[in-house]
């Protein structure tokens, strides 16, 4: 992340709440961060070094920070991405406001590929501007309210629940999020804390492999079966996992895994609000791989035979 870094960093010590330390940890860099890093004469900034192992993904570097942190309130920020002047200042106030939560998320804006910029908006959230507590997250987790980098949890909520999984590549931040909406409310604010850059370079959810279930789908699942989800929010909590597996059966069809996005499918038949898209999934594991491109080419002899014909 040596393009990023900096821009990072440098948000951080831009924020207009000022008492806090910045926890930099480099996961076993191997490009130019670190000198990077070193650059900046502030002694707020403490640089942790964990060597690199890649079985155990980039949350055991999360977890790093959070229990080398003094803070009893712990932010996080990636590398490429970026946080608004306000966001500290925001999510302290949220935490003095609405002490019963167990985190506090901002609303963010995100960079895409092409540089286009827009508000990221959220289904079961209040128009802006509006702070609360989320009425159901699970409504609202599709669309991802909380994102890692606009959002912030007390220390004694990790001691209840646990650190983020280590040994997952994607999805274990949905995990710690669903861990946390089971057992505390969950706080948001839709004034803009942070920017979400798709735009930048070695993004983890771009790297292209078969995937499995995600955690977050088992917690939820045992949630169930143990009764620890509220009567009013089941339906909502189902529907979410239906959700997530039509997300990583569509993943997995694009890496032409077919047989595993149809195990996936078949573990979340009966959704009613993704009916329509699990039947398009399931018929998409039916067809042979390249179908697309196939039907295109015959498409295209078919027009140069009528062209002969005529």
């Amino acid at each position: 992340k040596e393009r990023h870094v900096a821009r990072a960093i440098q948000s951080v010590l831009n924020q207009v709440f000022g008492d806090f330390e910045l926890i930099v940890v480099d996961d076993g860099s191997t490009d130019g961060s670190v000198e990077v890093v070193k650059t900046f004469d502030e002694p707020r900034i403490r640089l942790v070094h964990r060597e690199h192992v890649n079985s155990a993904g980039g949350h055991a570097a999360r977890n790093l920070g959070i229990t080398t942190a003094r803070a009893d309130f712990i932010a996080f920020l990636d590398a490429d991405d970026e946080w608004l002047p306000g966001h500290l200042a925001t999510l302290t106030r949220l935490s003095g406001k609405y002490p019963q939560c167990g985190a506090y998320a901002s609303g963010y804006a995100v960079v895409g590929p092409d540089g286009r910029r827009w508000v990221h908006a959220s289904d079961g959230i209040p128009a802006s501007p509006w702070e609360g507590v989320i009425p159901s997250y699970f409504r609202s987790a599709p669309t991802h309210p909380v994102w890692t980098s606009a959002t912030a949890v007390p220390k004694r909520v990790f001691d209840a629940v646990g650190l983020f999984p280590v040994g997952v590549s994607q999805g274990g931040d949905l995990d710690m999020w669903c861990r946390i909406a089971l057992a505390y409310p969950i706080c948001f604010c839709t004034r803009l804390g942070a920017v979400y850059h798709k735009d930048a370079d070695n993004r983890v959810c771009l790297l292209n492999r078969p995937l499995c279930e995600y955690g977050h789908v088992r917690v939820i699942r045992d949630a169930l079966r143990a009764g620890s989800v509220p009567p009013d929010q089941q339906r909502e909590a189902l529907e979410f996992i239906a959700f997530s597996q039509l997300e990583i059966a569509g993943r997995n069809i694009s890496a032409g895994h077919h047989r595993r996005a149809r195990q996936l499918l078949l573990s979340c038949r009966g959704t009613r609000k993704y009916a329509r898209g699990w039947w398009r999934l399931m018929l998409q594991t039916l067809l042979p791989p390249g179908w697309p491109a196939r039907l295109k080419a015959a498409r295209h002899t078919m027009r140069n035979l009528a062209g002969c014909h005529e």
